[in-house]
């Protein structure tokens, strides 16, 4: 799965015309310039080629084997050597696949490759399945299905239960065979894998075909075959063909099923695939044996043999030797009949094919009766029989457990009959003790009616305390959050006013105004909304009707959205009559409910979605419809979204602002104009509002009707031009700003712009993305923030090696003491509270990248010896440093230690490495190692421990001249002269 995502990544960022996507992975392999892509380009190339083109398959295969080998991670060179195996499993080699398996196997398991594990047990059980070794390969196969279901791998499980399926299958346990394909079906089903459920269901029809069930075959064939034809998969259209030709065969249709054989050789030729053919060859046979055609018979079977032997597989050679030994006994070659059989016998026992085995037994039996020698046919019979009754137990036991249920049915009758008449009995005696026992009923009811009072009264109790308990959630939750929604503009706001006092001279630009009004607007429509809500409280909020255009009243409303629509690049369809309708309403408040309802549509819509208005005037009744194609709402929450303060999403990270009382403003000023409001909406496929409202029509006024002229409203915007952003090249400390409000995003990099290099993040998961693949020198986030919250961002970033050194400043709403102690503990440098000052910040973001410039100047500064815990400012930088000096203290005298076996020692990689040590010292790997190996040559030349030649050697310099180059070069003078 790593590998498709990468591949898919890589043609998506390669820009190619239409074509094929065999030439699309061509193209990008030629530019490709990183060896992991490249793999994993070749990797996919061969799934491509693997049953057109076998020969190029092998090609690629190959080149992927290479380059895996010259790179430092060994998971790709085990997907390789997998793939290299499973080709050499399609070509019957099969002691060459066992090899590259268990060098895959062995691989994978040093270095904890999960995935790579599994596919390697599974390899390793289909190649002994197909080579004739049941036994081993359903060791391997149940091997696998208990690891795969330990790390949840539920391909894995499926891929193991169907190849299980086709060992039980081999033997003749068809019942267990069916079990196993139905499981991994099963699973396949639930994890949407169509193609691989296609294979489990054409083995299900297998089964259905040798138990003579033709209609339930055909059933599951076709059911499969249009799952093949859709992912145009060659291996299983030929299954299908070569088995539906043994189905009509057993129709009695020889000429249709050797066409459909005829088909399936032709597919397997072009793949390759020799197991495949050489069992077509004896279903080619087969169809000759049943018309008498003994000469094309056998030399079907023949072809069938030879194949298999070329190939070693043990199971075809057991089964064409046994219809070769079956048909020279039809026209009495006894003596070829009887070595063939044998052969069969010998394989199948050594296989455990059952099946063949009695077959087998009967065919030699046969041979010996008609020779005369009557002991040994008779042997032989014994023999087959006793197979027979272990291969059909199952089917007994089934007959045996069906008789016991008829038993147990009859017993059941006998008890009832003799219930009847002791109730009979039991009726007499019960009539004695009525009255007594309607005094004792009596008692209890009124005892159970004084508890049920009782209980009643607890419950209602324990209900209230817990409303009260979940209300006084909600308003805490509610005022967090309003806080959150002042506190944000409020920093965009006081921002620039705070630069303004700062230099009175400079002038606001257009854009900070915009902003500011922007921001300003949002304040004020959260205070009139608090307001509103409490009017409606105080019943103190009546309707102020005028007369106007409804109609026209809502168009300026919608349009006032084009403009955002076109940002987010959304289908934004308005439909408004054109029209008029003259009445008298308040506008203010129908503003507000549509204004809300539209909002909370763009609002849980993703970039690119639908969000549809429809305004109609049927009977009297204003009715507006507003639909998204969003998220939607989950059904336990929808009867909720109305009530005040309640939030579908009320985390810390969740996608979208909002403080949990516009919709239920709208229901309330719905209600006030005697209105109706509802929702339906289905989790995935969005949501739909729709508000009626009784609105009379008046006539409209002679002085009215120059204003009634409609404006026709575009049903779709068209959204901005794309502009290609210019990259920042200045040699400026590199900042990351994470933050999902747009002005706080634009407002925080525009303060620092000037002294520094800005990348943006809009939410926690894509921050944690960029972070690790630019590595900035200062991360600054908010702590709510959609798909993840800051902190759980912080502690990811601390915990990860590559980034525990990036200083990390965490912008929040949430001022109390508590969450400031949560946010240093998960390991936030600096914290702090919106709204909060420009200035402050850029002091904030110069002091801690001096800081981590300081601790970098430490360590070149530091001649002799470095203390990790002076340089570091987390305990995992500080292990790290600890370590890598303690290599450098072990290792430097050895002349052949450098950076490959720096790497090595230290499990790491060489970007990784170079940029970790960068961060901490300012220096590179091999800077590191040199002027470390120079600091120890100071010291023993101080101490004149010895020459400088000798010193020289002692700390791993095998070239004099570059020692004294290197020495002169960081101490001013030559070794000598120190």
């Amino acid at each position: 799965m790593t590998r498709l995502l990468i591949v898919i990544v890589t043609l998506l960022s390669f820009k190619v015309s239409p074509q094929s996507k065999i030439d699309s992975l061509e193209q990008v392999l030629q530019i490709e310039k990183i060896d992991s892509n490249k793999v994993n380009i070749l990797l996919e190339l061969v799934d491509e080629y693997r049953y057109k083109d076998p020969k190029k398959a092998e090609r690629n295969v190959i080149s992927a084997l290479k380059v895996s080998a010259q790179m430092e991670e060994e998971k790709f060179e085990v997907l390789a050597l997998v793939s290299r195996a499973e080709l050499l499993t399609d070509r019957s080699s099969y002691d060459s696949a066992f090899t590259f398996f268990q060098n895959a196997l062995s691989i994978a398991e040093n270095i904890n490759f999960d995935d790579g594990k599994s596919t390697a047990l599974i390899g390793l059980g289909n190649a002994h399945t197909r080579k004739g070794n049941l036994n081993k390969g359903e060791e391997y196969l149940q091997l696998n299905i208990d690891f795969a279901k330990e790390i949840r791998d539920f391909e894995g499980v499926a891929s193991s239960y169907n190849n299980l399926g086709n060992v039980f299958n081999e033997r003749g346990e068809y019942k267990k065979a069916m079990e196993a394909y139905t499981e991994a079906s099963k699973v396949n089903t639930q994890i949407g894998n169509e193609k691989n459920a296609g294979i489990n269901m054409a083995n299900i029809g297998l089964i259905h075909q040798k138990l003579a069930n033709y209609n339930e075959a055909i059933f599951y064939f076709t059911k499969s075959d249009s799952l093949f034809r859709k992912f145009d998969f060659l291996p299983g259209q030929a299954f299908l063909m070569k088995n539906m030709g043994i189905v009509l065969r057993n129709q009695g249709k020889p000429e249709e099923a050797l066409l459909r054989y005829q088909k399936a050789l032709e597919s397997y030729n072009k793949m390759g695939s020799k197991r495949e053919i050489s069992q077509v060859y004896q279903n080619i046979g087969n169809i000759y044996s049943d018309e008498k055609q003994s000469g094309e018979a056998v030399e079907n079977y023949r072809r069938s043999l030879f194949i298999a032997e070329e190939i070693g597989d043990s199971i075809n050679m057991a089964m064409a030797s046994q219809a070769l030994g079956q048909e020279y006994f039809y026209f009495t070659k006894l003596d070829s009949s009887e070595i063939f059989s044998s052969k069969a016998v010998r394989i199948a026992q050594n296989i455990g094919a059952d099946l063949t085995e009695m077959d087998g037994y009967k065919t030699l039996s046969q041979v010996y009766y008609t020779k005369g020698n009557l002991r040994k046919a008779f042997d032989f019979r014994i023999l087959y029989e006793n197979r027979k009754d272990s291969l059909y137990t199952l089917e007994k036991r089934d007959l045996a457990e069906e008789i016991e249920a008829k038993y147990q049915n009859e017993q059941k009758t006998k008890e009832i009959a003799l219930l009847a008449s002791e109730k009979k009995l039991q009726t007499l005696q019960l009539g004695k003790r009525k009255n007594e026992r309607n005094a004792i009923i009596a008692f209890a009811l009124l005892i159970l009616l004084l508890a049920v009072l009782l209980y009643n009264q607890y419950r209602i109790k324990q209900k209230s305390n817990k409303e009260l308990q979940e209300l006084n959630i909600l308003k805490s939750n509610f005022f967090a959050n309003i806080s959150h929604e002042f506190r944000t503009p409020l920093t965009l706001i006081q921002g620039p006013i705070e630069h303004l006092e700062q230099n009175p001279e400079d002038k606001l630009d257009k854009e900070d105004i915009k902003m500011i009004r922007r921001n300003t607007n949002k304040v004020l429509g959260l205070v009139n909304q608090l307001l509103d809500l409490s009017r409606i409280d105080e019943g103190k909020l009546h309707l102020r009707a005028t007369e106007g255009d409804v109609f026209k009243c809502l168009r300026t409303a919608a349009g006032s959205f084009n403009s955002y629509a076109a940002q987010r690049n959304m289908d934004y369809r308005v439909e408004v009559p054109d029209e008029s309708l003259w009445a008298s309403f308040d506008r203010d408040k129908l503003e507000k409910v549509f204004y809300n309802l539209i909002s909370n549509a763009f609002k849980f819509c993703e970039d690119g979605e639908q969000v549809a208005v429809q305004v109609s005037f049927v009977e009297d009744e204003l009715v507006i419809q507003v639909s998204d194609s969003g998220r939607g709402i989950s059904e336990d929450k929808l009867p909720y979204i109305f009530d005040r303060f309640y939030q579908v999403d009320s985390s810390s990270t969740r996608d979208q602002e909002g403080s949990g009382i516009g919709l239920s403003l709208s229901k309330d000023l719905v209600k006030l104009m005697d209105g109706t409001i509802t929702v339906s909406s289905e989790e995935g496929m969005g949501t739909y509002f729709t508000v009626q409202i009784p609105i009379e029509r008046i006539k409209v006024p002679e002085s009215k009707m120059d204003l009634l002229q409609p404006k026709v409203l575009g049903k779709r915007v068209q959204p901005k031009p794309f502009e290609l952003t210019k990259e920042d090249v200045r040699k400026l400390p590199r900042l990351l700003v994470i933050e999902d409000n747009e002005d706080m995003r634009q407002f925080i990099k525009n303060q620092l712009l000037e002294k520094y290099r800005v990348m943006l993040a809009k939410n926690g998961k894509e921050g944690l993305k960029t972070a690790v693949s630019h590595m900035p020198d200062l991360i600054i986030t908010d702590l709510m923030m959609p798909r993840m919250d800051g902190m759980e961002l912080c502690e990811k970033l601390k915990t990860n090696l590559s980034t525990s050194h990036i200083p990390i400043i965490m912008l929040t709403a949430r001022a109390g003491e508590e969450n400031k102690i949560q946010g240093l503990e998960t390991g936030a440098d600096e914290y702090i509270t919106k709204p909060f000052s420009a200035k402050e910040l850029s002091a904030r973001v110069k002091n801690l990248i001096v800081q981590r410039q300081r601790l970098r100047q430490h360590y070149m500064d530091n001649r002799h010896a470095v203390d990790p815990k002076k340089i570091t400012t987390t305990s995992l930088d500080k292990k790290f440093l600890e370590q890598v000096l303690n290599l450098l203290e072990e290792k430097y005298s050895d002349f052949n230690f450098n950076v490959p076996q720096m790497q090595s020692e230290l499990a790491i990689s060489k970007t990784q490495l170079n940029r970790k040590l960068k961060a901490l010292t300012g220096e590179s790997p091999r800077d590191l190692l040199r002027n470390f190996r120079l600091k120890r040559a100071a010291q023993l030349l101080g101490q004149k421990a010895d020459t400088v030649t000798q010193i020289a050697y002692q700390v791993g310099f095998s070239n004099l001249s570059y020692f004294a180059k290197c020495f002169k070069e960081r101490y001013g003078v030559s070794p000598s002269s120190y």
